[in-house]
């Protein structure tokens, strides 16, 4: 994996973000929703991608780090690293530097995830589990935060709404939603749900698919 397009997957962007709703309208949303990832969720949908870059939200910016290395801070295999790698070269999170890899705190990508991890744990996340790994880990959570992202602010949700939108399960819906309003990505109206705007968690995940993006419609790092 390099760029966040391949033979099953399209980056959704403007210009593909209507096939996606063809296709959801089709069948199942989630399935849309995965043939057609938001930066969002390319970036947090591989568990390599993910674990890699959780690990390296505190690494030191000025050490260089071999697979091995980074194999170990994030608990992969090499040879899940090795593919982890290309994806975040991709975005100028990681740079080759002479046979091993640092991490380029300048990328967008990269500042984006970090605020977002420490968002999160200023809200209580667990000590053992980075605020960036616990919001993004089950792919239930991320699908319903996709799906919240593009939602007026101003529109109140259902737990069904959120269940059509996203094509999460009903019964993980109502498991999740929880989370998500202890995150304060939603508050509760009543018996429905409004997205938090002004929610930090809420605005550094937008920052965060959008530098995705961008990272890809203009690739260029040190």
């Amino acid at each position: 994996m390099t760029l966040p397009t391949t033979d099953d997957a399209q980056l959704r962007t403007s210009d593909t973000e209507q096939e996606m709703w063809d296709l959801a309208e089709g069948g199942n949303p989630a399935e849309a929703r995965r043939a057609y990832p938001s930066g969002w969720l390319w970036l947090t949908g591989e568990e390599s991608v993910r674990s890699l870059l959780a690990a390296l939200l505190d690494a030191d910016t000025e050490a260089r780090y071999g697979v091995d290395d980074l194999a170990s801070r994030s608990d992969l295999a090499e040879t899940e690293v090795e593919e982890a790698i290309d994806a975040l070269i991709s975005l100028g999170v990681l740079v080759a530097d002479e046979g091993a890899y640092r991490v380029n705190d300048c990328a967008i990508v990269y500042h984006a995830a970090a605020e977002l991890s420490a968002a999160v744990e200023a809200t209580g996340a667990p000590d053992d589990e980075s605020g960036f790994e616990y919001l993004a880990r089950l792919e239930s959570v991320r699908l319903m935060l996709d799906a919240l992202l593009e939602v007026d602010p101003d529109r109140s949700l259902a737990q069904e709404d959120i269940h059509r939108l996203s094509g999460v399960s009903r019964k993980r819906v109502w498991h999740h939603v929880e989370k998500l309003v202890d995150l304060a990505v939603v508050e509760e109206s009543g018996d429905e749900y409004v997205v938090g705007a002004a929610s930090p968690v809420v605005r550094w995940v937008q920052s965060l698919d959008a530098a995705v993006v961008g990272a890809t419609l203009a690739p260029s790092h040190p």
